[in-house]
Formats: C-alpha cells, sequence, structure tokens
C-alpha cells in the first residue's frame, strides 16, 4: 500500500474553486523509471481516472512528462481537487512525492504567451 502521508499543494476541493476543473502535477521518483514504466503508469491512471469520472468525480489523466537522466516523471491530471488526483494516483499504483497544482501557459508560434 502506498503511504497516505504524502503532501498535497494548492487548493483542496471544489467547493473552494467555484467547481471549476483545475490541472495538477504528480511529481513522481521511483528507481529504474523509463519511459516504458511511465506509459504502462499512464494506462493505469487513465483507467483509473475514467472509472471515477463514471462514479461522478470530474478528473481526467493528460499525460506524463518524463525527465530520464533525474529518473522523474510529472503525471499530469485535470480534476477538482488535489486529493481526488492523490486518489486517483494512489489507485493507478503510481508512487509519487506530492501532488502541485499546475498553472499552464501555452506559447504560440512567435514564442509569445497566450492568456
Amino acid at each position: 500500500m502506498l503511504d497516505r502521508r504524502r503532501r498535497l499543494y494548492g487548493r483542496s476541493n471544489a467547493e473552494e474553486t467555484g467547481g471549476e476543473v483545475l490541472t495538477f502535477m504528480a511529481e513522481c521518483f521511483w528507481p529504474g523509471m523509463n519511459e516504458a514504466k511511465v506509459r504502462e503508469a499512464g494506462v493505469r491512471a487513465g483507467h483509473a481516472a475514467r472509472a471515477a469520472s463514471r462514479d461522478g468525480d470530474e478528473v481526467r489523466y493528460l499525460g506524463a512528462i518524463l525527465v530520464p537522466a533525474d529518473e522523474v516523471a510529472f503525471c499530469l491530471f485535470e480534476g477538482g481537487s488535489s486529493e481526488l488526483v492523490s486518489d486517483i494516483s494512489e489507485r493507478a499504483e503510481i508512487p509519487f512525492e506530492r501532488i502541485l497544482q499546475t498553472v499552464r501557459l501555452d506559447g504560440d508560434h512567435d514564442g509569445h504567451t497566450n492568456q
């Protein structure tokens, strides 16, 4: 069983945000991390998120960013709370250090930030 004492950062529940969907990142470190293992974890996260959504929770797995040299992956989610993302990560058996609320800033083709 995964350690339930993990740290959660960001807003704690959807009521505080007026029900808006937020983005979160699960910061993951594990020995021997590679692309295949992160892809497998992503499949499990996708299944867990879809199951939770069928049960009425608004959550979606978006993908991951892998930094192979540091054996770290950042698994990306949309959801109503960091607790929900934590639960999905645990259901998917993805070991994570912490869950962080994120803000995505997309750039255009000229390198400017879109808002």
